[in-house]
């Protein structure tokens, strides 16, 4: 018996999100006719590029995203009071 549902929600792993939207973007600008095969190709092409740099561009991916999304500058805690808010709303950051 199967479930036709679940409110389970699955984890895309850091940067592979980045990854994938690199592969849709060049497929949307080559238009292959073999999707598949054209993607096994730039796989293949990126690991190269991978092994050649020694720059894995999930881990940068990932690491960008981080930044993003963690970094302190962005966030004001409740210790910080209406003071370090107002000075952050004059700035433009928050």
């Amino acid at each position: 018996m199967s479930v036709p549902f679940s409110n389970t929600h699955l984890r895309v792993p850091r940067g592979f999100g980045t990854v994938l939207e690199g592969l849709a973007r060049e497929v949307l600008r080559d238009q292959p006719d073999d999707i598949p095969a054209y993607a096994a190709q730039y796989f293949d092409k990126l690991l190269k590029q991978r092994e050649e740099s020694g720059l894995d561009p999930a881990e940068w991916a990932a690491r960008l995203e981080d930044r993003f999304y963690n970094n302190h500058a962005f966030r004001i805690t409740e210790t910080d009071g209406p003071e370090k808010e107002t000075a952050a709303e004059e700035t433009g950051s928050k």
